[in-house]
């Protein structure tokens, strides 16, 4: 039996999706973009005929990598000319940034094999 259902993947496609809007809208593009590749990705993982476990550990690796410290990532403050604008977009961000580690975190323990 699969560990990873293809509808983790997909909810894990809608946040990618969800947080490159955010980035784009908070006028931080190369962000942005480098969450469309992890889309691509996630949709390239979806996409094929046999389910690639490697393929999700990887994507999983690279997403939480963004957050470290060497990033920065997980400090940034996105910008809009209006203010009441600004404040949206980085409550929706750091929301959907909770709701992509909780899917991470499950996703990676879901990788792993349990040893009776």
């Amino acid at each position: 039996m699969q560990k990873i259902e293809k509808w983790r993947i997909e909810q894990l496609s809608l946040l990618l999706s969800e947080i490159s809007s955010l980035l784009r809208s908070g006028d931080n593009l190369e962000w942005a973009n480098v969450f469309l590749h992890f889309l691509d990705e996630s949709k390239n993982i979806i996409s094929r005929e046999e389910f690639d476990l490697d393929l999700v550990k990887k994507l999983v690796k690279n997403i939480k990598n963004c957050f470290s410290e060497d990033h920065h990532l997980k400090d940034v403050v996105l910008w809009h000319k209006n203010s009441r604008e600004k404040t949206r977009i980085n409550q929706d961000f750091r929301l959907v940034r909770a709701r992509l580690f909780y899917i991470l975190k499950d996703l990676e323990q879901r990788t792993f094999e349990s040893i009776n």
